[in-house]
C-alpha cells in the first residue's frame, strides 16, 4: 500500500503499473499482488481510502480540538497544508485533487470515492463552522462556506504544485484567512 501510495503520488494512477508496485514493495511477483488485490482499481480505491484515513488522523483532528477557538482552529488546519506542502517540496499537492482531475471523468469508482473523500472533509470543516456560529455573521451558510474552503486550499495546492512557489501558497492561505475573518462578527473574539 505505501509503496502504491508512493508512487500514484510521483507518477500518477494511470502511469503507476502493477509492475511498478511491485517493483517497488520488492514483491517477488504479481501472484503476490494479485493475492491481495483483484485489480490496480481496486488497489487505487483503497489507497485513495488509507490516504483519507490518514489525512482525517493527522489533518482534520485539529478541527476538533475542543480547547482551541473554531475559527483559531481553521486557520491552524490551513497554516498545516501549506506546512506540508512546502515540507514535500512542492511535488506532491494534494492527493484527493491529483486523483479527482486524473480519474473523476475515466472511472465511476474513482469519481464516487473521490464524492465521498470530500463530502467527509466537507461535513468536518461544515461542523467546525458550525461550533463556531455564535461568532459568525447570521448570514453564514456553513455548508456553502466549507466547501468553498475546500475548493479554495483544492485550488491553491494545485497552484503551488505546478509552480512550485511557498510563497504564492502563504499569499492565498492568508487571503482566505481575510474572506473568513469578513464572516465573523464584529465584536466578536477568536
Amino acid at each position: 500500500m505505501n509503496a502504491a501510495a508512493a508512487l500514484i503520488a510521483e507518477k500518477g494512477f494511470k502511469r503507476t503499473s502493477v509492475d511498478d508496485v511491485i517493483e517497488r514493495a520488492e514483491l517477488s511477483g504479481k501472484s503476490h499482488f494479485y493475492h491481495y488485490f483483484k485489480s490496480k482499481e481496486e488497489l487505487g480505491l483503497e489507497v485513495l481510502g488509507r490516504q483519507f484515513e490518514a489525512f482525517a488522523e493527522r489533518g482534520l483532528v485539529i478541527l476538533r480540538e475542543p480547547l482551541i477557538h473554531p475559527i483559531e482552529r481553521l486557520h491552524l488546519f490551513i497554516d498545516s497544508l501549506v506546512a506540508l506542502q512546502t515540507e514535500r517540496g512542492f511535488k506532491v499537492g494534494s492527493p484527493f485533487g491529483n486523483l479527482a482531475t486524473e480519474m473523476a471523468d475515466l472511472h465511476e469508482g474513482f469519481r464516487e470515492r473521490l464524492v465521498l473523500v470530500f463530502d467527509r472533509w466537507a461535513a468536518q470543516l461544515e461542523a467546525l463552522l458550525w461550533e463556531a456560529r455564535p461568532h459568525l455573521t447570521s448570514d453564514v451558510d456553513t455548508r456553502r462556506l466549507s466547501r468553498f474552503l475546500i475548493a479554495t486550499l483544492e485550488g491553491a495546492l494545485m497552484m503551488s504544485k505546478v509552480n512550485r512557489d511557498a510563497e504564492m501558497l502563504r499569499a492565498i492561505a492568508a487571503d482566505l484567512k481575510r474572506f473568513v475573518a469578513t464572516h465573523v462578527r464584529e465584536g466578536a473574539t477568536v
